[in-house]
Protein backbone atom coordinates (compact mmCIF):
# COMPACT_ATOMS: atom_id res chain seq x y z
CA UNK A 1 0.00 0.00 0.00
CA UNK A 2 1.22 3.30 -1.30
CA UNK A 3 1.26 6.12 1.69
CA UNK A 4 0.15 9.65 0.57
CA UNK A 5 2.07 12.56 2.01
CA UNK A 6 0.54 15.68 2.96
CA UNK A 7 1.48 17.69 -0.15
CA UNK A 8 -0.26 14.58 -2.33
CA UNK A 9 -3.59 15.02 -0.24
CA UNK A 10 -2.83 19.05 -1.22
CA UNK A 11 -2.87 18.49 -4.42
CA UNK A 12 -5.57 16.51 -5.00
CA UNK A 13 -7.74 19.41 -2.83
CA UNK A 14 -6.76 21.94 -4.72
CA UNK A 15 -7.18 19.98 -8.54
CA UNK A 16 -10.66 18.91 -6.87
CA UNK A 17 -11.90 22.84 -6.82
CA UNK A 18 -9.61 24.10 -10.07
CA UNK A 19 -10.87 21.23 -11.91
CA UNK A 20 -14.55 21.46 -12.16
CA UNK A 21 -15.08 18.32 -14.70
CA UNK A 22 -14.35 15.56 -11.71
CA UNK A 23 -17.33 17.45 -9.47
CA UNK A 24 -20.61 16.07 -9.89
CA UNK A 25 -22.92 18.63 -11.52
CA UNK A 26 -25.43 20.47 -9.41
CA UNK A 27 -29.37 20.30 -9.81
CA UNK A 28 -31.61 23.93 -10.26
CA UNK A 29 -31.61 25.49 -6.71
CA UNK A 30 -34.84 27.22 -5.41
CA UNK A 31 -33.10 30.67 -5.88
CA UNK A 32 -32.83 29.62 -9.65
CA UNK A 33 -36.24 28.29 -10.15
CA UNK A 34 -37.97 31.07 -8.69
CA UNK A 35 -36.36 33.82 -10.87
CA UNK A 36 -37.36 31.75 -13.64
CA UNK A 37 -40.96 31.74 -12.64
CA UNK A 38 -40.82 35.20 -11.78
CA UNK A 39 -39.58 35.85 -15.38
CA UNK A 40 -42.21 33.61 -17.04
CA UNK A 41 -44.81 35.33 -15.07
CA UNK A 42 -43.50 38.65 -16.47
CA UNK A 43 -43.69 37.40 -20.08
CA UNK A 44 -46.91 36.16 -19.64
CA UNK A 45 -48.02 39.39 -18.58
CA UNK A 46 -46.38 41.04 -21.05
CA UNK A 47 -47.98 38.61 -24.06
CA UNK A 48 -51.21 39.54 -22.11
CA UNK A 49 -50.45 43.52 -22.60
CA UNK A 50 -49.71 43.01 -26.58
CA UNK A 51 -52.83 41.59 -26.66
CA UNK A 52 -54.76 44.31 -25.24
CA UNK A 53 -52.48 46.82 -27.11
CA UNK A 54 -53.31 45.56 -30.56
CA UNK A 55 -57.41 44.88 -29.67
CA UNK A 56 -57.57 48.75 -28.26
CA UNK A 57 -55.32 50.03 -31.68
CA UNK A 58 -57.94 47.99 -34.14
CA UNK A 59 -60.92 49.25 -32.42
CA UNK A 60 -59.11 53.03 -32.66
CA UNK A 61 -58.85 52.40 -36.64
CA UNK A 62 -62.23 51.21 -36.91
CA UNK A 63 -63.62 53.70 -35.33
CA UNK A 64 -65.53 52.12 -32.77
CA UNK A 65 -64.16 54.23 -30.49
CA UNK A 66 -65.74 57.74 -30.30
CA UNK A 67 -64.02 60.54 -28.53
CA UNK A 68 -65.49 62.99 -26.54
CA UNK A 69 -64.52 67.15 -27.18
CA UNK A 70 -66.95 69.08 -24.60
CA UNK A 71 -65.05 72.63 -26.24
CA UNK A 72 -61.97 74.24 -27.91
CA UNK A 73 -58.81 73.33 -26.25
CA UNK A 74 -58.29 76.75 -24.35
CA UNK A 75 -61.26 76.56 -22.49
CA UNK A 76 -59.56 73.01 -20.93
CA UNK A 77 -56.28 74.45 -19.94
CA UNK A 78 -56.12 75.84 -16.26
CA UNK A 79 -55.88 79.89 -16.56
CA UNK A 80 -52.46 79.61 -15.28
CA UNK A 81 -51.06 77.75 -17.89
CA UNK A 82 -53.53 79.52 -21.24
CA UNK A 83 -50.33 82.12 -21.26
CA UNK A 84 -47.45 79.69 -20.73
CA UNK A 85 -45.85 80.29 -24.36
CA UNK A 86 -46.05 84.28 -24.02
CA UNK A 87 -43.90 83.41 -20.57
CA UNK A 88 -41.35 81.27 -22.13
CA UNK A 89 -38.86 84.20 -23.71
CA UNK A 90 -37.07 84.92 -20.47
CA UNK A 91 -37.76 87.64 -17.40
Amino acid sequence: MKQTSELDKLKEEILGVVNPQKQDKKHIQWGSLAVTMVLVVLTLFSFVQVVQSAAILSKIKSGDIKTSNTGSASESIPSNLQNLPNMVGGC
